[in-house]
């Protein structure tokens, strides 16, 4: 079930715990906050609950030709759209000081709202990456230049965000199987498919989608004035292909307690031979670290050996087409309008791209997600708010204790662990207690491409300044103008950002029972 249903389906079912608290208050059920006009009171609750609390809004919804689905969230999004382009265009459209944050908000998105300069540029702007591929001569260059790529791009606990283009991803926190001690997760990568089976398998979707992928390839390759891009395309795929045969399945990556060794440097060396490991530790700031989560083991010694056998011409044309595929919307718009026509609507079946502002504010929060963030709940986001659901996470801690405390079927020992983990869960509500530090982000305002790989070595480098340090349980990560929320297993905390803590999930003004059956179900859940 979609989590547009879903959520659809708790907030209306406010109406059965509100009756009483809306007579006691004298009030009309839109007055409480319920969304009446969704209903089909026509249907039958018994027979269709789902038509009877959603029903005239499944009729008389049309989801726009810029989405692939629509939804509860669609609706907090588009409020949170109108007030974060509210709060960047007033921004980049003033003066702020030189090295503050409203400063880099203000240059990133004017630099990536200028289609004419980037297209005036051309592949200049990547010109060096290309050089730096070109000059690969050795398995150990192509190393150190595989090492020099590496970004904290993936997160498989929090997000279950397993894909890089990058052959490996790095991730930061305390290891699965290593209290107290914070490790950097490797992670496959290498794809520009989704995962493996898109590859492999002999689904009749599948076949036609690679092929138009390999074609895709090519065309990107043309487009960037790269010679032969046919023979090229062709062997970027074989390698993708072969990578893929290296990789764990899906469903090994969602295996968690599978997922928790821990190698030396040496394990690296001896069950991961192929790489040139000094080279690439070294070249991906990690030649001191001597410990690492290895989370998709078996994919890190498979795509080590590969390596070491698959041709290095292969590997410089794998590497171009990468760095073009994953900054294709701030190079030339030609290429840029080929990756969305692949990925937008090829693979997600989108048929309209997103106006190129709209984009922007999704690039900015990426890259200066907390700038923003800081920024939009000192506007939008009132303390009050924050304080009454910090009320309401107590009463439902406190509500679950008592469950915990009356199920007779659980054994002591277990009880007192369950509720350990109650008493100690540290929620996160709006926003951080403490903000990220952008001061040595360079910005520009000018080159839109230069921001991403800048911005790209900043996130780098703020996970790894945890290593070597105990894991901070009240890290966010969320920023508070995301519409959603996030259990993180390892801290044993939840986030819940500030944007959705508003209607439909949250209403300041909205009855108690209203607001504990839509934003109540999901901090329970």
């Amino acid at each position: 079930m979609s989590s547009s249903r879903v959520l659809s389906a708790l907030a209306l079912g406010a109406v059965l715990v509100c009756g009483v608290a809306a007579c006691n208050r004298n009030t009309t059920p839109s007055e409480i906050g319920l969304d009446l006009a969704a209903m089909d009171t026509s249907a039958l609750p018994g027979d269709d609950f789902y038509d009877y609390a959603n029903g005239a809004w499944q009729r008389n919804t049309e989801i726009p030709a810029d989405r692939a689905t629509i939804g509860s969230f669609y609706r907090a999004s588009l409020e949170t759209e109108r007030q974060v382009t509210e709060l960047v265009t007033g921004i980049a459209q003033s003066t702020p000081q030189a090295d503050t944050d409203n400063a880099r908000i203000a240059n990133f998105y004017n630099a990536y709202i200028n289609t004419a300069a980037i297209d005036a540029a051309g592949m200049a702007p990547v010109q060096a990456d290309l050089a730096r591929f070109n000059a690969i001569n050795s398995r150990t260059d192509l190393s150190r230049v595989l090492g020099e790529q590496i970004r904290a791009d993936v997160d498989p606990l929090n997000a279950t965000d397993f894909n890089t283009e990058n052959l490996f991803g790095v991730f930061v926190t305390q290891g699965l199987a290593t209290p107290g001690e914070v490790l950097p997760y490797l992670l496959q990568g290498g794809l520009g498919l989704p995962e493996r089976e898109y590859y492999l398998s002999n689904d009749p979707d599948m076949v036609r989608i690679r092929g138009e992928y390999r074609a895709y390839i090519e065309h990107v390759l043309t487009l960037a004035g790269i010679s032969d891009a046919a023979a090229r395309a062709q062997r970027i795929y074989d390698l993708e292909t072969q990578i893929a045969r290296g990789h764990v399945t899906r469903e090994q990556s969602e295996d968690i307690p599978s997922s928790a060794a821990v190698w030396s440097r040496a394990d690296l060396n001896q069950r991961a031979p192929g790489i040139d490991w000094d080279a690439f530790l070294t070249a991906a700031q990690l030649g001191n670290q001597q410990r690492f989560a290895a989370y998709h083991a078996p994919a890190i010694t498979r795509l080590a050996a590969l390596v070491a056998s698959a041709p290095i011409q292969s590997w410089k044309d794998w590497l171009a087409f990468h760095q073009i595929n994953s900054h294709a919307d701030v190079l030339p718009s030609a290429i840029d309008q080929a990756h969305f026509a692949f990925y937008g609507t090829t693979l997600a079946g989108t048929p309209q791209q997103r106006d190129r502002a709209r984009r922007a504010l999704d690039s900015l929060n990426f890259y200066l997600g907390d700038a923003v963030g800081h920024a939009y709940v000192d506007r939008y986001f009132p303390a009050s708010a924050r304080e009454e659901v910090q009320g309401m996470v107590e009463n439902i801690k406190a509500a679950f204790s008592r469950r915990i405390q009356g199920l007779s079927w659980m054994a002591d020992a277990t009880r007192a662990e369950a509720q350990h983990k109650v008493e100690t869960i540290v929620v996160g509500v709006g926003y951080p207690d403490s903000w990220r530090d952008y001061s040595h982000y360079d910005v520009s305002a000018t080159d839109a491409y230069a921001n991403e790989i800048n911005g790209e070595r900043a996130e780098y480098a703020h996970q790894l300044a945890k290593l070597g340090h105990p894991m901070d349980r009240n890290e966010w990560w969320m920023t508070p103008q995301t519409v959603n929320a996030v259990n993180l297993p390892v801290q044993n905390a939840l986030n819940f950002p500030a944007a959705i803590l508003q209607p439909p999930f949250f209403d300041f003004e909205a009855d108690d029972a209203v607001n504990y059956g839509a934003i109540g179900a999901v901090i329970g859940h």
